[in-house]
């Protein structure tokens, strides 16, 4: 993504890591510092491999090691039901003098306690999360700071029944004047499910511009579904060449970009990349479709 073409001056991705390894994380750190790209990561996980506290206390300290390295990166504090304002402000005296943010779901601070945190310069962005915080909470918050993020994927059990086309959101076109960004969770969801084992279908969801100029997702399904029919391999290109068939006679919805071109490589290769890859393309695609609608390419 970083070595892409388009502008990323609008991108500011919003991490929250899972695994105690740290190594693909400070990979990742790096290279966005390199760049001087900005990058939001929640330093107080609390979920999957990091929920123990003693696995997150290893794993801060050797993340902060890079995070201090990288002016770009942005240290993000997860203000929860359980976090206090001495709390907040720890995390804001190890971060003094550099810009931060705050990540809000189902907070208990007061009123005052907001105001407090919202005079606060230092303060680079308050982002909500799936509208976990009441909207006389949010008017608290300085809209030239405040980013929404929402979950707008509609996950499903299973990837068989995944079917046709949903509208995603619109939100592109109306977060101004009330938010100074917006964000959602592509189509991983907000909701973390490790995975694992073999699927009976392999799905490709790819978001797409719509004739109403609304944000819409597609779901492509491989033909087998059955767990005892066909390998991952096969229906990972099923699903594949059904994505590369569309976007290549629908280029005004999908757009053109990297991504794309990385399932049509695979398809034409007849090569299966992994599942993990075929997460990423999707998240790639995604970001590329929604710059490009941002800055009116698409």
């Amino acid at each position: 993504m970083l070595d892409d073409h388009r502008s990323l001056k609008a991108l500011v991705p919003v991490i929250e890591p899972v695994k105690r390894n740290s190594s693909d994380l400070a990979r990742c750190i790096k290279e966005f510092g390199k760049a001087g790209q900005t990058l939001a990561v929640i330093l107080n996980p609390d979920k999957h491999e990091l929920k123990p506290k003693g696995e997150a206390k290893a794993w801060l300290k050797e993340v902060l090691e890079v995070v201090d390295e990288h002016d770009s990166i942005l240290p993000t504090f997860r203000c929860v039901s359980t976090t206090t304002l001495a709390h907040v402000s720890s995390f804001r005296k190890r971060f003094a003098g550099r810009k931060v943010a705050l990540a809000y779901s189902s907070p208990a601070l007061t009123d005052a306690e907001l105001k407090t945190l919202a005079d606060d310069a230092n303060v680079r962005f308050h982002i909500v999360l799936n509208e976990k915080m009441t909207v006389a909470q949010q008017t608290l918050l300085p809209s030239a700071r405040r980013v929404d993020i929402r979950d707008y994927f509609n996950k499903l059990d299973r990837n068989s029944d995944y079917d046709g086309a949903e509208l995603f959101t619109d939100r592109y076109k109306t977060f101004k004047p009330s938010w100074v960004g917006f964000g959602d969770y592509a189509a991983i969801g907000s909701a973390f499910t490790p995975g694992g084992g073999q699927p009976a279908a392999v799905a490709i969801h790819a978001v797409y511009k719509h004739k109403s100029s609304d944000v819409w997702i597609e779901h492509f399904v491989s033909d087998d579904t059955d767990k005892d029919v066909g390998s991952t391999e096969d229906k990972f290109l099923q699903a594949a060449r059904k994505l590369v068939k569309a976007a290549k006679t629908r280029p005004k919805e999908f757009g053109t970009n990297f991504a794309l071109d990385g399932y049509a490589n695979h398809v034409a290769a007849s090569h299966f990349p992994g599942l993990g890859t075929n997460k990423v393309l999707q998240l790639e695609h995604h970001i590329c479709l929604m710059l490009d609608l941002l800055d009116g390419t698409l």
